[in-house]
C-alpha cells in the first residue's frame, strides 16, 4: 500500500490529487483535494474534508469539517466537529461541539460525547450521546440512548425506536416530534461533571513552583545546551512558523490522545502521548523563558558568553515576568498561552532539523 505522510506549519497540508493507499497528514491545517482509496489518518489545528475516503477515518484537530463520504468507521476527537457528508460505517465523535447537519447520514451505530451536540440528518442504526446540551432535529432509526443535563426534542425528529435518558432536567420534546416507541428516564440524575482545581493552600506553593521551573530550566541548559540554544534561535528565525507549529500540536494532540483512550486497547500509546506532551509543554515553556532571558541579557549588553549564574539569574527573571503576565486584566493568559505555543513549535522545529541532518 501506498503510504503518504506530511507534515508542515504554518503552511496547509493536502492528500494531493488521489491517492490509491492510506494517507497519513499532519500539520497547521489540513485538507483532501482529491478521493482517498484506503485509510485516513490525520492531525491538525484545522481538518476539512471534501472528498470521499474509502476506508477508516481517525481525525484529530482543533476544528473538523467533513463533507464528503467516509466508506467505512469515522473516528474523530476535536474541540469543534461538524459532519455535513456520508458515513457508511459507525461514526465515533468526541468534542466541546459536535453537530450532525441536516444533510449527514450515518449506517452504522453512532456514539457521540460533547459538551453541546446537535443531531440533524439521519441516523440509520440507533445512537448513544454523553453531553452536557444535546439537540435532536433530524431522524434516528434504532432507540436512542442519552445521558445529558438538558435534552430537547425539536419538532422535526423523527425517532424510530425508544429514547432512554437520564438527566437532572425532564426532556423537552416538541408536540409535533414523531416517536414511535417509548421516552424512559433511569433512575437517578445526570450532572455533567466540572472540574474543580482549587487546592487549598496553593499560593503557598506557588514560589517553590517557581523554584522547581527553574531548577528545570538550568537541568535543561546543563545536559542540552546545544539543543537549547538552537531552539531560542528558531524562536528569533521563524517567529510564526513556531506559533504556528505550536499551535498545531498544542491543539490535536490532547484529541488524539482522548481518542486513544476511548478505543482502550490504544490506552499504553495514549499514556505515552500524554507524557510526551506533558514533556514538550514544559521544555517550551522553559525554552521560551530561556529567549526572554537572552533578550534581558542583551539588553543589560552582557556579552553572548555569559556565566552559569547570570545565565540563571536571566532565567529566573522571565519566569517571574511570565508568572506577573499570566495576571494582567483580559490578555494575561493569552500571553502566556502565545508564549509557550511559540516555544513548543520552536523545539519541535530543532527536533525535526536534528533528525533531518542525521538522515542527510
Amino acid at each position: 500500500m501506498l503510504g503518504v505522510t506530511a507534515w508542515s506549519a504554518p503552511a496547509a497540508e493536502n492528500a494531493g490529487a488521489e491517492h490509491a493507499g492510506n494517507v497519513y497528514l499532519a500539520g497547521t491545517e489540513v485538507h483532501t483535494e482529491g478521493p482517498i482509496h484506503g485509510d485516513l489518518v490525520a492531525a491538525a489545528g484545522r481538518i476539512r474534508i471534501d472528498h470521499p475516503v474509502s476506508g477508516d477515518t481517525v481525525l484529530a484537530a482543533g476544528s473538523i469539517e467533513m463533507y464528503s463520504r467516509i466508506g467505512d468507521d469515522l473516528r474523530a476527537a476535536g474541540g469543534i466537529i461538524s459532519i455535513s457528508g456520508h458515513v457508511a460505517g459507525e461514526a465515533l465523535l468526541a468534542g466541546g461541539s459536535v453537530s450532525l447537519g441536516p444533510d449527514s447520514e450515518i449506517a452504522g451505530r453512532a456514539r457521540l460525547a460533547g459538551n453541546d451536540i446537535v443531531i440533524g440528518g439521519h441516523l440509520r442504526n440507533g445512537l448513544v450521546v454523553y453531553g452536557k446540551k444535546v439537540l435532536v432535529l433530524g431522524e434516528v432509526a434504532g432507540p436512542i440512548d442519552i445521558s445529558a443535563e438538558r435534552i430537547e426534542i425539536f419538532g422535526s425528529a423523527r425517532i424510530l425506536g425508544d429514547i432512554t435518558y437520564s438527566s437532572s432536567h425532564e426532556i423537552k420534546i416538541a408536540p409535533n416530534a414523531m416517536i414511535a416507541g417509548k421516552v424512559v428516564r433511569t433512575p437517578g440524575t445526570f450532572e455533567f461533571y466540572r472540574p474543580r482545581f482549587k487546592v487549598p493552600g496553593w499560593p503557598a506553593f506557588r514560589p517553590l513552583l517557581l523554584l522547581g521551573f527553574l531548577a528545570a530550566g538550568m537541568l535543561l541548559i546543563v545536559l542540552f545546551p546545544r539543543f537549547t540554544r538552537a531552539a531560542m534561535q528558531a524562536i528569533d528565525a521563524a517567529p510564526l512558523k513556531s506559533l504556528g507549529l505550536g499551535a498545531a500540536i498544542f491543539f490535536s494532540l490532547p484529541p488524539v490522545i482522548l481518542l486513544l483512550v476511548i478505543t482502550i486497547i490504544g490506552i499504553p500509546i495514549a499514556l505515552t502521548l500524554l507524557a510526551f506532551y506533558a514533556t514538550a509543554l514544559l521544555t517550551g515553556y522553559l525554552v521560551l523563558a530561556f529567549f526572554i532571558g537572552d533578550k534581558l541579557l542583551r539588553a543589560a549588553r552582557r556579552p553572548p558568553a555569559v556565566s552559569f549564574g547570570w545565565r540563571a539569574g536571566s532565567l529566573a527573571a522571565a519566569l517571574v515576568l511570565l508568572w506577573l503576565a499570566r495576571h494582567l486584566p483580559y490578555i494575561g493568559g493569552l500571553v502566556v498561552l502565545i508564549a509557550l505555543l511559540a516555544g513548543l513549535g520552536a523545539i519541535v522545529l530543532q527536533a525535526f532539523s536534528n533528525y533531518s541532518g542525521r538522515r542527510a
